[in-house]
């Protein structure tokens, strides 16, 4: 067990935790332990890749991450897709469920859908809600496909989480 977190936010990119009991020993009745610190990711990322020649039977709606750290809390921060082939007019938006919500069901965390018929091999970035859900424990993230997707071919969704606690 930590004697005491000490966190330091390191630039930005990474939390440091101070006074972390990263080793335990014993030797015979005498219990040795050291302390350090420990890197805590700030960032972390859900990647749905659909590499088939033809990803439109595979562009369904479904989930692409589950929280499942009792400790560990997200939020979305960016969103961004492309694309080898374009949609006729498929849509994409991006969800946080929570309990037993099904896909569909739950908070959109874009202010609007992100366009899958765009120009291929092209990055199109969603814009993330202003106030983006909290993705705690059991909460999920899903992708929520909408429109004509028959074309869409190589599709590949990226979203950045953001680790609030």
């Amino acid at each position: 067990m930590a004697t005491g977190l000490t966190p330091i936010d390191m630039g930005g990119n990474d939390i440091i935790c101070n006074n972390v009991i990263s080793n335990v020993n014993t030797i015979g009745s005498n219990t040795i332990t050291s302390t350090g610190a420990v890197m805590i990711p700030k960032f972390e990322y859900a990647v749905d890749f659909q590499n088939q020649v033809a990803a439109a039977s595979y562009a369904v709606s479904h989930t692409i991450f589950v929280n499942g750290t009792a400790g560990d809390q997200f939020k979305i921060v960016g969103v961004t897709a492309t694309f080898g082939t374009a949609s006729t007019s498929g849509t994409l938006q991006v969800e946080v469920a929570t309990g037993t919500q099904a896909v569909g069901a739950g908070t959109n965390q874009l202010t609007g859908t992100i366009s899958l018929s765009g120009t291929a091999n092209t990055p199109v970035n969603g814009t993330v809600i202003a106030s983006p859900t909290t993705i705690a424990a059991g909460a999920r993230i899903n992708l929520i496909f909408a429109g004509t997707v028959t074309n869409l071919a190589n599709a590949c969704i990226y979203v950045a989480l953001q680790r609030i606690a």
